[in-house]
């Protein structure tokens, strides 16, 4: 009882440090003002909701004269700050619309943090915990985005990524039952609402859906295949039904369909081949394993040809992947420099990625060198691109870079699919995949790296807890030493 006490006690520290830090520039700011553009859009709309109960299908103050198409848009994070000051009106009647989207993004990240700090401490214990949510608590580059004030969406959708993450994990803690399927329900669930908040939602999409293909891939027989079409239906065809983003999307929700609905869609047909062919050919029994191979190299071949297929649309209609001019000309979507880094996150970007690659070697010995060196490569690229574009030129440094967009799956590929699987293997998985699609984002627009704070942070504990054990692995030597 006194050890739950002291737990939830430097908890609450922690978070009271975490929102204090955050709402210190509040005073500073002009009445009804905030301190980053986009925050007015959401205001504006927020405003519209909260006096019609919705938005209106086109908003004829923007891109006049025809107006701006507000079905394209993902606006849930203005419905909910609407209704989060319509509900709390009742209770406050004196609290201002300006002020609940003022404390969101703080507030929004501190829940966040908390439910984290919950999962790593019944995962991987006090000490791990504790120094994830503190390195998020207190590194510049989380709190930027997440500060009072600044009004945008960002740690809206930071908390709902990690939630969605952290629940899909949450249901492997349990056996097959109810709750297990609640949990299911509740990671379904938040991704829905992610896909409703932002376009660029469906990559904490693609990080569950990387283990999931990862569960498919090293598994005899086609498991749980009911718990999957549960996730997938608790919101592919609502986000259809629902945005006309995602079934007639234009502009930057061009690619939004495919981003968020085909990948989940295209692994439950995976699966669903599987099952039928296990089921059915006595002969498929024996290589199921060969046959889920298969099956997942080529959607990853059809996959490409998209990609390729839609290069042109990406030069306007879905940064990174090819910069244009407009984009060019955001300041927060240039390219970060190595000070930059440096500033927001200090060393704790080497510290993390020394983490994991180093958990790499730990969990999977041998298999995992090759992509501890695809990651070494790939942090060098990203990280440090400013020095080393400086010593072998741009080009060669782009071309390095891709090199190791190719090598760090393959390295995944080598370490993972194996048959012996290792206790947190799972949880190091989704972090390595975490780090390599958020940074890999991050290497071409400065916005991004506030979504890398967490396997950033958990990389820096793995690495500390890491050189913890070694010490006293080294201390009890000596002592033995000594006693003989």
């Amino acid at each position: 009882m006194m050890k739950r006490f002291v737990l939830f006690f430097f908890l609450i520290g922690i978070l009271f440090v975490a929102f204090f830090i955050r709402v210190q520039g509040v005073s500073t700011l002009p009445e009804n003002e905030f301190a980053e553009p986009d925050a007015y859009l959401y205001y504006a709309q927020a405003q519209t909701i909260t006096k019609h109960g919705y938005l209106p299908a086109r908003d004829m103050q923007r891109w006049l004269p025809l107006g701006r198409d507000n079905r394209q848009l993902l606006s849930l994070y203005a419905y909910v700050i609407a209704y989060t000051y319509k509900a709390l009106c009742v209770i406050f009647p004196k609290i201002m619309l300006y002020q609940v989207q003022l404390y969101a993004p703080p507030l929004c990240f501190v829940f966040g943090m908390c439910v984290l700090f919950l999962f790593l401490n019944k995962t991987h214990g006090a000490l791990f915990a504790f120094i994830v949510i503190l390195l998020l608590a207190t590194l510049p580059g989380s709190v930027d985005r997440s500060s009072a004030g600044y009004g945008d969406r960002d740690a809206w959708c930071w908390m709902l990524g990690t939630l969605a993450i952290i629940t899909y994990l949450w249901k492997d803690q349990i056996p097959q039952g109810r709750q297990r399927y609640f949990r299911i329900f509740l990671s379904g669930f938040i991704v829905f609402l992610g896909g409703l908040s932002w376009e660029g939602f469906g990559f904490f999409g693609i990080i569950i859906l990387s283990a999931e293909l990862w569960k498919f891939c090293t598994t005899e027989t086609e498991n749980y295949l009911k718990e999957y079409l549960l996730w997938v239906l608790t919101f592919v065809p609502w986000l259809y039904l629902i945005s006309p983003a995602y079934r007639s999307g234009y502009g930057f929700s061009t690619h939004v369909a495919a981003l968020m609905l085909a990948p989940p869609l295209a692994l439950l047909v995976l699966r669903c081949v599987r099952y039928v062919c296990l089921k059915y050919s006595n002969r498929m029994r024996a290589h199921s394993r060969k046959l889920a191979a298969g099956l997942t190299l080529l959607s990853i071949v059809i996959a490409l040809g998209y990609f390729f297929h839609q290069t042109n649309t990406f030069a306007t209609t879905a940064f990174p992947f090819k910069e244009s001019k407009l984009m060019k000309s955001v300041d927060e979507l240039i390219d970060p420099i190595f000070l930059s880094w440096v500033y927001r996150y200090g060393s704790i970007f080497v510290l993390g990625s020394m983490g994991l690659v180093v958990e790499s070697i730990r969990l999977w010995k041998q298999k995992g060198v090759l992509l501890a060196i695809a990651l070494t490569f790939f942090a060098a690229t990203t990280f440090f691109r400013q020095p080393l574009d400086a010593w072998i030129g741009s080009e060669a440094g782009n071309r390095l870079f891709f090199i190791t967009l190719v090598l760090v799956p393959i390295g995944i590929s080598t370490a993972c699919l194996r048959r012996k699987k290792t206790e947190g293997e799972l949880i190091t998985l989704i972090a390595i995949i975490w780090f390599f699609l958020w940074v890999g984002l991050a290497r071409g627009g400065k916005r991004y790296d506030f979504f890398v704070g967490v396997p950033l942070a958990l990389g820096t504990a793995c690495f500390l807890c890491t050189l913890v054990l070694c010490q006293s692995l080294v201390d009890g030597y000596s002592l033995l030493s000594l006693m003989r």
